[in-house]
């Protein structure tokens, strides 16, 4: 296999820990690779959830600890609040900190984030997160 198994970041994450709790560099055989996937189910409900209930999942995270992995990138959304409005996004900046205004990012303002950030800052934003490449913003 010669690209690396894209997973969850989360998932990652776990794997990353575990192998840093247990002092592990790598798994090789494929006895190593099972003691370490149970000891990876045991981390938290949402990764036993993620193993557990999907045998492609499992195997995906097989040959993710045999061949190497990576995360996939996550998403990025706007948080528009009104449609058809091009001054109804919501920005963040170090200085102002929230307003709503234009979609235009810069070095100071930041326009688009990621679920993780958006629930945050108010999980009641999630219901007007918008993918970034689905969002026409020229539309008035």
């Amino acid at each position: 296999m010669s690209e690396k198994v894209k997973l969850p970041k989360f998932i990652c994450d776990g794997i990353n820990d575990l192998k840093v709790e247990l002092s592990i560099k790598a798994t090789e055989s494929p006895t190593e690779i099972a003691d370490f996937m149970e000891k990876l189910n045991h981390v938290n409900s949402e990764i036993h959830s993620w193993i557990y209930y999907s045998t492609t999942n499992q195997w995906d995270l097989f040959d993710a600890l045999r061949y190497g992995y990576e995360a996939e990138t996550e998403p990025i959304y706007y948080v528009r609040f009104i449609q058809n409005n091009s001054h109804s996004f919501l920005n963040s900046s170090e200085s102002d900190g929230l307003e709503i205004s234009d979609n235009e990012e810069t070095e100071y303002i930041k326009t688009k984030f990621t679920m993780p950030e958006i629930l945050a800052i108010d999980p009641r934003y999630k219901a007007f997160a918008a993918p970034v490449e689905k969002v026409d913003v020229n539309e008035e």
